[in-house]
């Protein structure tokens, strides 16, 4: 499936960033980095995951290997010069990891911000719980649409694509099984993460050869929102070192 996708900047500039969402976000969550990239040099492109943002959800089972193929039939569209590097959020961070283990010639680095290595279960029974009768009773109420930017997007996303990733990723386990890839992988997590609990992302690192760790004092899961300052000079930093 081919997904709605953004571009932005000069193709023929610094390279190429393929920016990726979390679950229940969409490519605008990207926003302030990418007019980073773009002032400086960089070409952009953040697709919507499936049922996320503009793109369609056709009501099929999703699982990480769905994903993966909607991103390849949206990008091999595309004239792209590979390697390049991918910034995945969440989600969007597994599946950067799985597709450069299968795919080592599309990338030259990932950033790998907030993976979830291993979702607490009290997370999983309370994303589950939030998608019962709170998501239908909030979703398009006056309530909903006075909400903060993160919480309202994840309310417009729709409800099959959020029980998916209930349904397909809340027994994974990255901590002792993490897909083998090639490219140099920079991880960041914020302190305080339920989803992604930094100590998980540290355990990752450390399976990891070469890769690097970041952990952010005093932000979440959405560790971009909460510490914008940290966060960018942590992304510019691994993006623009040689």
């Amino acid at each position: 499936m081919k997904l709605a996708l953004k571009e932005f900047g000069e193709r023929n500039g610094r390279g190429t960033v393929i920016l990726i969402h979390g679950t229940g976000a969409r490519a605008e969550m990207w926003e302030p980095q990418r007019k980073l990239l773009v002032e400086r040099g960089w070409h952009c492109l953040l697709p919507d995951l499936r049922g996320h943002g503009d793109s369609d959800e056709p009501g099929e089972v999703t699982d990480i290997s769905v994903h993966i193929k909607d991103v390849l039939d949206t990008l091999d569209e595309l004239d792209i010069q590979y390697p390049v590097t991918f910034a995945g959020h969440s989600l969007g961070a597994i599946v950067s990891m799985e597709l450069a283990s299968q795919r080592p010639d599309m990338f030259k680095q990932i950033l790998a911000v907030s993976m979830p290595g291993k979702v607490p279960q009290l997370t999983v029974a309370a994303f589950h719980a939030f998608l019962g009768w709170p998501y239908s009773a909030i979703r398009g109420s006056a309530f909903h649409k006075n909400l903060g930017w993160r919480e309202r997007v994840l309310l417009d996303t729709n409800h099959f694509s959020l029980s998916q990733i209930a349904e397909n990723f809340g027994s994974l386990n990255y901590v002792e099984n993490l897909p083998n890839v090639a490219c140099p992988v920079h991880f960041a997590v914020g302190r305080l993460d339920p989803v992604a609990p930094w100590n998980h992302v540290k355990a990752m690192h450390l399976s990891l050869p070469g890769s690097t760790l970041e952990v952010i004092e005093m932000a979440g899961h959405n560790c971009m929102d909460s510490q914008p300052k940290a966060f960018n000079k942590w992304f510019l930093s691994r993006l623009e070192s040689p």
